[in-house]
This record gives structure tokens, sequence and C-alpha cells, in this order.
């Protein structure tokens, strides 16, 4: 998934107060249609109310991967434990991870939890991608492995490079600060019912959990940019902050998308959007999209929020 070729429209928009829900709902209907999707899940909210919850051969409420919407969850747990004090943006993962027994470089020690958090970290090779499927929940928990990895290498530029790994070396900084499962202590902190996923639960802090959409589109409307948020440029009008891309200036616009796709097992995907305090949309799907139809899915929304 190229996640800079997924910025489509939300970064030009604000979303409409003539939209309703029903319009939204034959939008979706519309898109899944055309993609060849046919188990999906959507729950619209307005005002951080849940107002529509509705699926496509599946219950509307019932648990869906997340992929890479896991990393709102994430980022989120981090910034409540920032507020608690267990951590600060600035930390680095020598002082975190120093006792941990992982071997890291020295641009490696040096990475920031800021840096972290916007994919900023230098971190530009993805160990997660490209493999079979190493990240079923039954072959444990991969976060200190793909640390591992990740931090012995060399650094490359602090620009923003998206890396599963970066969330994972967050999952081991949660850990190690707080000395619990960030898979349990996260929606805890978050009062959210996220669960580690059966299929895809090995790299929970990056794309492991799973939810219902109506509870995630809840938990998405609690999402509020915060003047303490870091953010890193991606394009010209977006940032990425704290597990979330972000419309700069006019609005507080949030979205993500997420996919996994193996050729064998299970494939899913979710896209979330937030318009400030207004509209709110979470999908699921279970099959393997394109760059293409996720940006159809984009736009078919956007246009039914004009």
């Amino acid at each position: 998934m190229g996640l800079i070729r997924l910025l489509l429209v939300f970064c030009l928009w604000a979303g409409s107060a003539l939209a309703d829900a029903d319009t939204i709902e034959a939008a979706w209907r519309g898109w899944a249609q055309a993609a060849g999707v046919r188990t999906s899940s959507i729950a619209i909210t307005r005002d951080g109310e849940l107002v529509r919850a509705r699926g496509l051969n599946r219950d509307a409420r019932a648990r869906a991967p997340l992929a890479s919407l896991s990393k709102s969850i994430t980022g989120a747990c981090v910034m409540r434990l920032v507020d608690r004090g267990n951590l600060s943006l600035g930390s680095t993962t020598g002082q975190l991870l120093g006792g941990t027994g992982l071997q890291m470089s020295r641009g490696g020690a040096r990475i920031t939890v800021s840096e972290l958090l916007t994919h900023s970290s230098g971190l530009d090779r993805d160990s997660t991608q490209g493999h079979a499927s190493p990240w079923r929940a039954r072959g444990g928990d991969r976060t200190l492995n793909v640390s591992q990895t990740a931090l012995a290498r060399p650094v490359g530029p602090k620009s923003f490079f998206y890396n599963n790994e970066n969330y994972a070396v967050l999952g081991a900084m949660i850990s190690a600060a707080t000395g619990r499962n960030p898979a349990e202590l996260c929606p805890q902190l978050l009062g959210i019912d996220a669960r580690v996923s059966p299929d895809f639960g090995g790299g929970v802090s990056w794309g492991g959990y799973e939810m219902s959409a109506p509870d995630f589109a809840r938990f998405a409307a609690t999402l509020q940019p915060r003047s303490d948020w870091p953010r890193v440029p991606m394009v010209s009008g977006v940032s990425y902050g704290p597990g979330v891309m972000l419309k700069e200036g006019g609005g507080d616009t949030l979205w993500h998308f997420g996919s996994w796709c193996f050729l064998f097992g299970r494939s899913a995907g979710a896209y979330f959007f937030q318009l400030g305090d207004s509209w709110g949309v979470t999908v699921t799907w279970d099959r393997c999209l394109s760059d293409r139809n996720m940006q159809a899915l984009d736009l078919a929304l956007a246009q039914a929020l004009r």
C-alpha cells in the first residue's frame, strides 16, 4: 500500500452540513459493488454519536481487523502515557530500551518517541513487508523481533518514510516504560474494546488490533488534534501525527488506511476519516484491495459529504 498515493481528497475539503447517513451508506454500497467487496461493515458518526451501522455479509457490530488503523490506537496510547509522565516525546530508544538486551546502532539508540510517531525516525527499510504471513497471533508477538531488526541498522534521513517498524518500536517502548503488554494496556487506558486479532495479532502495535466498526468510529471521534501533537509533512497540506494523517489548516480532518494483503490465508483492510466535531466514517473489508480501489472508497465518501 502506497500511503502517499492514497492522499486523494480529504486534504481538500471539510464536508457539508447537508450530508446525511443515507447518502454516505449508499456511497459505501456502490463502492463495495464496484470493487467486488462482498464482506464489509460501515459505521457512521455525527458529532461523536453513532448514527448508522451496516454490514455486508457480516454483522455490523462484529469485530474486524483494523490493519494499520491500529496505529491510531498506539499513537493515542503513547500520548496518554506522555500526559501521565511515563515517557516524553523526547525519550529515546536508548533510554527506554537500553536494558532490554536489544542491540542498537548508534543512530538506532538516538531515535525519539516523537520521530517514531511521525515516521521520521530514519528507519527507511520495512522488514514487515514482503513476507508470506509472519504476523499471525499464533506465532506470538513479534514486537521485539521487528524492533531488533530495525534498531540494529544505521538510520537514514530524518524525513517522512512510512514504516511499520516505527510502531513496533513504540510498542516495545510502551512495554519498557510501563512493564505492561501494550495489547492489554492501551485499550484499557483508552477505554476501548480493542483486542488482538487472531489473524494478524503478531503485529499488534502497528497492525494487529481488531474492533467493530462502530466501536472504532466512536473512538475516532474522540481524536482531537492537540497543539503538542508531533507532526511531520507528508505532502503539501497533509502531515502525519500520532497514528493519523492530518489536514493542515482550516479544519481538524483526520484519516488513515490499513491493509493486510497475503497470497495465502486471510486478507483484510480498514479505513476511517473524522471531520473535526462533525461526520466520521469507519469501513472494514475482507479482501486485498488495490490502491485504486481504496482511492475509490475515499472519493465516493468525499462526494457523499459534499
